[in-house]
């Protein structure tokens, strides 16, 4: 699989939440999460905005049971920004391994670079990753458009 290693320092990120979380089987919802996103994003401060939009997926303590995670459709901002009906997020800085995989088929996608980083013994953090949606890649017209699937390394995969 394609993939690099990139640096990136603590970000922040605002924008709002999957109601009930998404089933790893059924993520039809996160399209329609998007649409809303976009329409809320008139109501925020659009001087704090950046034009770096992720897809964020956190992964509660029971997710081996209920196969159930959180998603966020998010924009990155300037500073840690706090508004009524939207999430603020903070990533940590650090070391993460981001695949370039086909929007298409972004979950099997998904599932393989999981597989690799098993395969290949690679520690990541299995708390949170991202799809960074890259600005020059249209996704309305999916057949060829690109994202990047990104994981925190863990400290002692920095090294290398």
């Amino acid at each position: 699989m394609k993939y690099s290693i990139k640096e990136y320092p603590e970000r922040y990120f605002i924008g709002i939440e999957l109601e009930g979380g998404v089933h790893h089987s059924s993520a039809d919802k996160i399209p329609l999460l998007w649409e809303s996103f976009f329409d809320d994003m008139k109501l925020l401060d659009q001087s704090k905005l950046q034009d770096k939009f992720i897809g964020l997926e956190c992964y509660p303590p029971d997710f081996r049971e209920t196969k159930t995670f959180d998603y966020y459709t998010m924009i990155q901002t300037s500073e840690l920004v706090e508004q009524d009906g939207f999430v603020s997020k903070k990533l940590p800085a650090g070391s993460y391994i981001s695949f370039e995989i086909l929007f298409r088929d972004i979950t099997n996608q998904i599932h393989a670079c999981y597989e690799y980083v098993k395969e290949h013994n690679i520690n990541v953090h299995m708390g949170f990753d991202f799809e960074d949606y890259l600005n020059d890649q249209d996704y309305t017209n999916a057949d060829d458009s690109v994202l990047h699937f990104s994981m925190l390394l863990e400290t002692d995969n920095r090294d290398e």
